[in-house]
């Protein structure tokens, strides 16, 4: 579900239980419940709770002098409306679901997005001291909360240096998996087949996000995990020194990729269309070390491998490749 219709269950939920008419056990079962579906929906609740409280501070001001004084001289045409003032939050709620957008920039806890672009490499320190490295083509969100501190992997690859705070676990959420620190640092990719957890320093708890953490599994320093929608694959060991420095160098490190995948990765950091022709490249495998924010270098070391593989660029149809038999 695209967040900002999350944002907005959420909004339309805070609004629902700050009405007295409207808490009943059954709602707040129902709210919990809903909470527990999806980490982001408890991110975007825990977010317009903490809207809620803001709101309940200002109503408290607004009745001194001082703040009085202040709301009628910009508000005297709405002095009706805030004479209550849970109709005064209820009214700022649903306003929530149509200025979120402008929010973004100005509220602390509100969403904050980081891309990259084809071929460039980013390194971010959040708020908490925690680092984000992004390779190229990629994209997160950052979604802290009170309780969590997640970052949405929207596409790309990330590696996280975890500043520790255990009464708020940072938690990467992909499309296939929840990955949660346990410890300082690890990799998560984002890849059509599925998600790619590589831990890098101490442990991290992961799990499909279509099973639950019923079904997660802690992995270790140099443990490597494919997640897809049946669950966790087999862990793989990777070494933790040539992943890091793989990574540091910008480098592509391919053992036993299908030829059609490694190309599919190493043409995410080209900046125009592509167009792949994956046929005769069945069974065909790759294990190379190539430069990954240079994808013609790497395209053409991948050619002197396979004298098969035919690359084209050109402005005006972008990188087309194809395989001779």
């Amino acid at each position: 579900m695209p967040t900002d219709k999350i944002e907005q269950q959420a909004a339309q939920w805070v609004v629902l239980l700050s009405d007295p008419g409207q808490f009943t056990e059954q709602a707040q079962a129902e709210f919990i419940a809903w909470r527990a579906q999806d980490p982001r929906h408890e991110a975007a609740a825990a977010r317009m709770e903490g809207v809620l409280g803001t709101v309940k501070n200002l109503a408290a001001q607004a009745n001194a002098a001082p703040g009085r004084c202040a709301l009628e001289a910009g508000l005297s045409a709405r002095r009706t409306l805030l004479s209550n003032w849970r109709q005064g939050i209820r009214l700022l709620l649903w306003a929530m679901v149509f200025i979120l957008p402008i929010l973004a920039f100005v509220l602390p806890w509100s969403n904050q997005s980081v891309h990259t672009a084809a071929g460039q490499w980013r390194t971010v320190v959040l708020e908490d001291g925690s680092h984000l490295e992004l390779a190229g083509a990629s994209h997160v969100k950052i979604l802290y909360s009170e309780h969590y501190r997640d970052i949405e992997l929207l596409a790309g690859q990330v590696r996280v240096v975890v500043a520790k705070q255990p009464d708020r676990p940072l938690r990467v959420l992909s499309r296939q998996a929840v990955s949660q620190a346990l410890g300082t640092e690890f990799i998560v990719q984002e890849q059509p087949q599925g998600t790619v957890l590589t831990v890098l320093s101490s442990r991290v708890l992961t799990y499909s996000r279509a099973q639950g953490p019923q079904q997660g599994r802690e992995l270790a320093a140099g443990d490597q995990v494919q997640i897809d929608a049946q669950g966790l694959g087999v862990n793989r060991q990777t070494d933790v020194n040539s992943t890091k420095r793989n990574w540091d160098e910008r480098q592509l490190f391919l053992e036993h990729v299908p030829l059609a995948q490694a190309l599919e990765q190493i043409t995410r950091q080209y900046p125009g269309k592509t167009q792949i022709n994956i046929q005769g490249m069945e069974g065909r495998v790759v294990s190379a070390v190539l430069p990954a924010d240079q994808p013609l270098s790497a395209l053409a070391l991948l050619a002197d491998l396979y004298p098969g593989l035919q690359v084209q660029d050109s402005r005006s149809e972008g990188l087309r490749i194809k395989f001779r038999f």
